[in-house]
């Protein structure tokens, strides 16, 4: 995308309807020469014990189809004039965030459910409101980063 900006060119999302379909059938090169195409944030973070990627996927790293909505949310998300870019609050109205079916409130909990809760730490429960506060700083000075999975 960097490329695409220097260039002038307007960046456009990787997925079946923008890719022929001859390039998709096409397996993707395994001769270790990185191209620097097809390569995202954790692209070859996955690999076998013999140093070989992972191919779980099975197939080309953009053979995925986007909603016609979310292709047009992006277009507008990237257009290079800011004053033409629409604001947050514009964006929240457009119909990619209203074909989710489920409200971000009802999908909260369930991405939330495997962080252990700061309260089930030792040490953590207030017995009064004053000694609470002490309780919990002291709790959150033992706890270790480590103990948190990004």
């Amino acid at each position: 995308m960097l490329l695409e900006k220097l260039n002038g060119t307007v960046p456009c999302l990787l997925d079946t309807t923008t890719i022929p379909p001859e390039e998709l059938s096409m397996t993707p090169s395994r001769s270790g020469a990185d191209s620097g195409i097809c390569e995202g944030p954790g692209a070859g973070s996955v690999r076998h014990s013999n140093g070989e990627p992972s191919s779980s996927s099975g197939g080309h790293p953009y053979n995925r189809t986007f909603s016609p909505h979310f292709h047009a949310f992006v277009e507008l998300c990237l257009q290079r004039d800011p004053e033409k870019r629409p604001s947050a609050t514009t964006l929240t109205g457009h119909p990619f965030f209203k074909q989710i079916k489920r409200r971000p409130s009802e999908a909260l909990p369930e991405l939330l459910r495997p962080v252990t809760p700061i309260t089930n730490f030792e040490g953590t429960q207030p017995q009064d409101s004053n000694s609470g506060l002490a309780s919990l700083e002291s709790g959150l000075s033992h706890l270790e980063v480590d103990d948190w999975d990004f």
